[in-house]
C-alpha cells in the first residue's frame, strides 16, 4: 500500500543507535531522511520532542555513548516520534523508561491514530497496557495468532509455557 507509513520500535532499537554521534543530530537526521522524512525538522524541534520525552537541558548535545539505558531509549522514542506514520509497531516500548515516561508515552499511544492509524504493541508491561487501552488483544500460541476485539482482561497476565507469549 503506497498510503502506509511505518513507524518501527524495538526493543533494541536504542543499543544499536551511533555511539558518536550526538543526540540531537541522530534524531534529526533521521526525521529527514527517507521518502517519509521532513528536511524541514530543525535541532530545535528535535529537542523539544526529546525534552518532552525526559531528555532535556544539555543532554541532547551528549553523544550516545555518554548516554544511560534510558536516556538512549529516549533517544530512539524522539526518532520514531518524529517520522510521519500511520501505522505503529513497537516492541516492548515502556523497558528502560522512568514512570513519568512511560506515562507519557501511554497518554500519547492512547490518543494516537483515530480512524487513519493503528498502534500494535507487544509489551509485558501491565500497568503501561492499561493506561494505553488497547481495544484489541492478540494471543500468540503454537506459531500462531488470535486476534480478539475487547479490552484487556485479568487472564491475559496468566503465564503461559515457554514458546507462547502475550502481545497487545
Amino acid at each position: 500500500n503506497v498510503q502506509l507509513k511505518l513507524g518501527v520500535f524495538t526493543q533494541d532499537l536504542a543499543q544499536e543507535l551511533d555511539k558518536d554521534s550526538t543526540a540531537v543530530d541522530l534524531v534529526t537526521s533521521y526525521a529527514r531522511e527517507g521518502t517519509d522524512g521532513d528536511v524541514t525538522i530543525t535541532d530545535q524541534a528535535a529537542r523539544s520532542v526529546m525534552g518532552r520525552l525526559g531528555l532535556g537541558g544539555e543532554k541532547p548535545l551528549r553523544k550516545i555513548a555518554a548516554l544511560s539505558g534510558g536516556e538512549k531509549a529516549r533517544v530512539a522514542l524522539s526518532m520514531f516520534a518524529l517520522k510521519a506514520s500511520n501505522l505503529l509497531m513497537l516492541d516492548e516500548p515502556s523497558n528502560h523508561l522512568d514512570v513519568g515516561c512511560i506515562q507519557g508515552l501511554a497518554n500519547a499511544l492512547s490518543g494516537w491514530g483515530g480512524k487513519d492509524g493503528a498502534v500494535v504493541v507487544i509489551s509485558h508491561d501491565r500497568e503501561f497496557c492499561e493506561k494505553v487501552g488497547f481495544t484489541h488483544i492478540g494471543t500468540v500460541t503454537n506459531g500462531g495468532i488470535v486476534l480478539e476485539q475487547r479490552p484487556l482482561q485479568e487472564s491475559d497476565w496468566e503465564q503461559y509455557d515457554i514458546g507462547n507469549s502475550k502481545m497487545a
